[in-house]
């Protein structure tokens, strides 16, 4: 327990799913094995200034709405949009 508001939390790991107590909380990457050209922290930058920017209420609804699928291609999908409650936010 990190002793913190969990709709406040995001957590990333190569592991996320099969270590993280709060599976609503996690944001699981492919895992880092040393290569040089792996960029996947960099490409989750855009969603985190979004969350950053527009504070959602509770982080763990964002996250459920990427639920199965990659938020950093999601997010380089033109039209894609974030959920936060209660209405959808279109990114651009």
């Amino acid at each position: 327990m990190l002793n913190r508001d969990p709709a406040k939390v995001i957590y990333i790991s190569g592991h996320a799913l099969e270590s993280c107590l709060q599976r609503e909380n996690c944001v699981p990457v492919k895992e880092w094995q040393g290569e040089a050209d792996d960029t996947v922290l960099l490409d989750l930058i855009p969603f985190f200034e979004y969350v950053a920017k527009h504070r959602p209420a509770d982080i763990r609804t964002v996250l459920a709405s990427y639920e199965g699928r990659d938020i950093a291609k999601e997010l380089n999908t033109k039209g894609h949009y974030i959920l936060l409650q209660p209405t959808y936010t279109e990114v651009k």
